[in-house]
């Protein structure tokens, strides 16, 4: 059985009462809601894949059904095996929770824990000052005005993601309506989607006022940081920008719009900061997120007070 997107334009109608197909697209529906866009389209792909593996309906789902799907993805990596599963245990849990199925077979399945990639995604303070050097060079270079209103952009991007700790799509989404002055510096407030929530984060007043400057006559509507045909930047063209600036600063290929906002709660962690306040600004949902910036760069060892040998 494949997952059908159809149009559930009843949405009244109790999900016992539909037909196996629209119910489940109702049931992936309600699963979805509240998610952000990016996480829907890729949960979108994952739950369409199960479904096609499965060739029955999902009430009828087994543990047996997980074990055996599971083994299509002996020959992936193992992150990827955790992600298609963690995906289908979250539809089973909620379609369990609302009643839809009546146990759920999902919690069973254990996922392999992934080792954390923190510290070999990690940007030291050096590496972010030569990637904001290397982008302030470009707004130099600009020969035209747009060229340059493009660079300096960049520039902004870089150092905002890096100060605030923005998620890529949290950047891409802001307006000038989202940015608000603070004696002298101001504050920013994102939206979040994930889990609804949203968060404000004050900045220092030297990028404040650099972004003010870039402002101008914007209007409180108009997104912060453009694309070249107008509105938004998109994501998709967000990341590249990321990798030019890398690339022009002599760092990795990899180096991601991530990796600066992993920079972000590294640095601060090694600074001292108290990690519930890391929590806040970065959005995380839970201390634990939080807690392996501590783990990954510690700041103490017990190590450091045996005696030398």
């Amino acid at each position: 059985m494949t997952l059908s997107l159809v149009h559930v334009s009843n949405y009244r109608q109790a999900i016992s009462e539909l037909p196996p197909a629209q119910a489940e697209a109702k049931l992936i529906t309600l699963w979805l809601d509240g998610k952000a866009e990016s996480s829907v389209r890729a949960y979108q792909r994952y739950v369409k894949h199960f479904l096609r593996f499965l060739r029955k309906p999902l009430r009828q789902v087994t543990y047996e059904d997980l074990v055996d799907y599971s083994t299509q993805f002996s020959t992936q990596a193992a992150s990827t095996r955790r992600i298609y599963l963690a995906a289908v245990k979250s539809l089973i849990s909620f379609a369990h929770k609302i009643g839809y199925l009546p146990f759920n077979v999902g919690m069973a399945l254990k996922l392999a824990e992934i080792p954390d990639a923190i510290n070999e995604r990690y940007l030291d303070e050096a590496d972010i000052k030569l990637m904001v050097r290397a982008a302030a060079a470009m707004v130099d270079d600009a020969k035209t005005a747009k060229r340059q209103a493009i660079a300096r952009r960049n520039l902004l991007i870089v150092k905002l993601l890096y100060q605030a700790g923005l998620r890529s799509h949290e950047l891409c989404q802001l307006t000038w309506g989202d940015l608000s002055a603070r004696t002298d510096s101001g504050q920013v407030y994102v939206r979040q989607a994930k889990g609804n929530k949203s968060r404000t984060i004050l900045l220092k007043p030297k990028l404040w006022n650099e972004l003010m400057e870039f402002k101008g006559d914007a209007l409180a509507t108009d997104a912060v940081f453009f694309s070249q045909k107008g509105g938004h930047l998109e994501r998709q063209n967000l990341h590249p920008i990321i990798k030019v600036v890398a690339d022009a600063a002599g760092l990795s290929e990899l180096v991601s719009c991530h990796w600066l906002r992993h920079a972000h709660g590294s640095h601060a962690a090694e600074r001292g900061v108290n990690p519930v306040l890391i929590k806040e600004t970065l959005g995380h949902s839970n201390l634990a997120i939080t807690d392996r910036y501590l783990k990954a760069r510690p700041n103490d060892s017990s190590a450091l007070k045996l005696m030398d040998i």
